[in-house]
């Protein structure tokens, strides 16, 4: 059974035309590139950067992306390498503030996801990418556990943000996995990719049949040359035996987003 149940709402963002690593405009930022070896220099100035100061009372950075106030934290780092140049994939959550001062408590209130990508330029360190740095998702004020997100290889020198998150109603469960990356120099949302399903809480003592049917979402080990290649649908979980086991997640280039294989579609009941 899962810790935690998350609903995630609205990831929209606008599609844009594909464009390879060096047409991104790098944005310098006041960062240190010495940061890159010390984490709390690192966070302490990247969310300056991007969420300005420091509240010591909400123990937040606190920002405001239009009209909405947030209180916004550190919560997921990962370095790789790209192209030969370290590159940091940093996922920043927290909420936004309520007209009360406090964070929505409620199961259909998301939290707030910044997604960016930096890397040294000189002796600073500069944005490859970004979202708005204030996008919906989560359940209850807050953004999916730091352990659901996941940095993989989604191509060549190219990688991307995994985001679990589940869903219970009326005893069902559905999950899935939002894939994160970047197209020029935003971050955008890739798709969403069905990976579990079961009745755990709708079934036995004469209920019905319980079911379960879980699949986990990995990089290609094979790589690829394209910068965005297939993922992998393995399975982990299914009480149905003839349950389809691996199977390839490919990347449209029509939506530019990762879609759901119909083997696993058929296999979650879907």
């Amino acid at each position: 059974m899962f810790r935690a149940m998350f609903l995630w709402f609205g990831l929209a963002v606008s599609l844009v035309l594909l464009a390879p690593v060096s047409a991104r405009a790098e944005v310098l930022t006041a960062i240190p590139a010495s940061a890159m070896d010390d984490p709390k220099a690192f966070w302490r100035a990247t969310m300056e950067e991007f969420y300005g100061r420091y509240d010591s009372r909400r123990k937040c950075w606190v920002a405001g992306a239009g009209s909405e106030p947030l209180c916004m934290r550190p919560h997921h780092l990962a370095e790789v390498v790209e192209n030969g140049t370290r590159t940091f994939y940093v996922a920043m959550g927290g909420y936004a503030v309520t007209s009360e001062g406090g964070r929505a408590d409620c199961h259909a209130c998301p939290g707030k996801l910044g997604l960016v990508i930096l890397r040294p330029k000189g002796n600073r360190l500069a944005v490859v990418a970004r979202n708005s740095l204030a996008v919906s998702a989560g359940s209850w004020g807050q953004v999916p556990a730091e352990e659901w997100f996941r940095v993989v290889p989604l191509g060549k020198d190219n990688h991307g943000w995994l985001m679990e998150f589940y869903y219970t109603g009326q005893g069902y469960t559905e999950g899935g996995v939002n894939v994160f990356g970047a197209i020029g120099d935003r971050v955008v949302d890739l798709g969403f990719i069905s990976t579990h399903a079961d009745n755990a809480g709708t079934c036995g003592d004469g209920l019905g049949a319980c079911y379960t049917h879980s699949y986990e979402i990995l990089a290609d080990p094979s790589g690829a040359d394209d910068r965005f290649g297939d993922l992998i649908a393995r399975k982990v979980e299914s009480t149905d035996p003839e349950a389809t086991g691996t199977v390839r997640v490919e990347f449209s280039e029509d939506e530019l987003k990762y879609v759901t294989p119909q083997a696993v579609s058929d296999a979650l009941g879907r």
